[in-house]
């Protein structure tokens, strides 16, 4: 009876998990994976899922390669995979990325440039012209839906365990590396663009639609125009598992909610009406 009392007082023992990172794209995961040089990622050990979807159930399509490429759309992963793995994600400001995006489409650096890409023909109209046909679009990614929507496994689920910043990519890798108990390395940065500080390719007049087509990115983030503001980020970090219950969203319908609310962007149709 007494040893019977003591086993219980002792917690069960488990396994610590292994970092698993889902590499959205335009999120410094080429550097994370270290995918141009050793391929030995700057966390060790790393699971790295790479582009892949997450989904429920088999037959649901990686939206970031559906429809244009039939093999990349099914690029995807199990949720009931992940259960082994701390899972994290890096997400960037939407002004930033659309400027990363618009300079690996368009080839701003030669090294890698792909006139097969399917927007690179629309980036070399110029960036504002890029812009307006992804925030006018449903498809393909990105467009105006949620542009992080990795994240999400393909019930709505949230399935991110920490979520990163590109802007603070060290701080918070160190962080991720403390916590469970494992190496990060900080190397040399790969896949470097040709490109100006990301506010000087934007108008008023863009900057309204940026933050109308894409407002939740920027108020889940606490993302602006300037930067960044951890306190006015909804999601951010470590992300404790009573706040991953209420989170969704549903790419194919491009539906948000939090705590059971739709979050929807702001002002949408006005944004459009240039």
């Amino acid at each position: 009876m007494l040893l019977r009392r003591i086993l219980r007082r002792i917690p069960p023992f488990r396994k610590p998990r292994i970092p698993a990172y889902i590499h959205i794209p335009k999120t410094g995961g080429t550097y994370l994976a270290q995918r141009e040089g050793s391929a030995r990622p700057v966390i060790q050990p790393l699971k790295y899922l790479g582009h892949r979807a997450v989904i429920h159930q088999d037959g649901i399509p990686n939206y970031i390669y559906y429809p244009h490429d039939p093999v990349g759309s099914e690029w995807t992963i199990s949720k009931s995979a992940l259960w082994r793995y701390f899972v994290f994600c890096c997400v960037r400001n939407p002004f930033d990325w659309l400027v990363s995006y618009a300079g690996h489409a368009a080839g701003w650096n030669p090294a890698y440039r792909n006139a097969d890409h399917y927007d690179y023909q629309v980036a070399s109209k110029g960036f504002d012209y890029l812009v307006r046909t992804i925030a006018d679009r449903e498809q393909p990614w990105p467009s105006r839906k949620f542009i992080f929507f990795q994240m999400f496994a393909s019930d709505a689920d949230l399935i991110v365990d920490w979520i990163a910043r590109t802007e603070t990519l060290d701080q918070d890798l160190s962080a991720i590396a403390r916590r469970l108990g494992v190496r990060y390395a900080r190397k040399p940065r790969q896949r470097v663009g040709v490109r100006r500080d990301y506010r000087s390719y934007y108008d008023d007049g863009l900057i309204d639609l940026v933050s109308s087509i894409w407002s939740r990115e920027m108020e889940l983030f606490g993302y602006h125009f300037e930067g960044w503001n951890d306190q006015d980020a909804i999601l951010i970090g470590k992300v404790p598992r009573a706040r991953k219950k209420t989170v969704h969203y549903d790419i194919r319908r491009d539906e948000m909610t939090i705590s059971g609310r739709i979050f929807s962007p702001r002002s949408v149709t006005e944004s459009l009406v240039q």
